[in-house]
């Protein structure tokens, strides 16, 4: 979190590019030099379940294997 208001979530290119598409007043890309590193969320206009699914996804990219059961 960058601050009360912002989050990056770590997601694959196609998950960043999707949820831009979908929710570009909520979402935006977040450059690190010339990659696309994250989503950056403004939490003072996403809904819940959102957030919820951003974190789900995120969690899902890094997560060692024996945690999600597989």
């Amino acid at each position: 979190m960058w601050d009360e208001s912002h989050m990056n979530a770590m997601l694959d290119e196609p998950g960043i590019l999707t949820a831009v598409q979908a929710q570009p007043e909520v979402c935006t890309e977040f450059w690190w030099g010339k990659r696309l590193a994250a989503l950056s969320v403004d939490l003072d206009r996403a809904d819940a379940e959102l957030v919820r699914r951003v974190l789900a996804e995120a969690w899902e990219n890094k997560a060692p294997r024996r945690l999600l059961g597989g």
